[in-house]
């Protein structure tokens, strides 16, 4: 009689798993992407950067021509800038969630420092990130392809 028992608990934990033909026809969305500067950038007072070299653009949601990254679902995401600023000047830059400022990035100028910021937000389905000049003066970012960063990931939608 316990082998009936085993073989209904193996059915019943097949039923549920991952793997099997119950559960195979629901696929998480992948939302993800990286886009960086291809070349030194001006970016006047309190302007959007446009990161136009995309590298990753998983689910379409970030163009490079507004510099502006869309939630396509609602859920939790992780957002992430890198800053290097021309050593002519000092540069703040801010993450940007619907107009709302959420952390600033800032580099110093008369070198090259770097500095990044990793946020993990909830997103609504059309709210919009972006990361934009903080001050009113223009900003000169330095790069060659590899210092200034914009990425976004879809962790988990609810």
């Amino acid at each position: 009689m316990s082998i009936y028992y085993v073989a209904f608990f193996l059915i019943l934990f097949m039923s549920f798993s991952e793997d099997s033909a119950c559960c195979a026809t629901y696929k998480r969305p992948v939302v993800a992407f990286t886009a960086k500067l291809s070349k030194d950038a001006t970016v006047s007072g309190r302007q959007v950067v446009k990161y136009d070299k995309v590298l990753t653009n998983w689910g379409g949601a970030y163009n490079p021509k507004t510099g502006i990254f869309i939630a396509p679902y609602d859920g939790l995401y992780t957002i992430s800038g890198t800053l290097m600023s021309h050593p002519t000047n000092y540069v703040h830059l801010e993450i940007v969630k619907n107009g709302i400022k959420m952390s600033i990035l800032f580099s110093h100028s008369k070198t090259y420092p770097q500095s990044g910021q990793t946020l993990h937000i909830l997103l609504n389905k059309g709210d919009r990130v972006w990361i934009q000049n903080h001050n009113k003066e223009t900003a000169k970012l330095r790069d060659h392809g590899s210092y200034n960063l914009f990425s976004g990931l879809l962790i988990t939608e609810f």
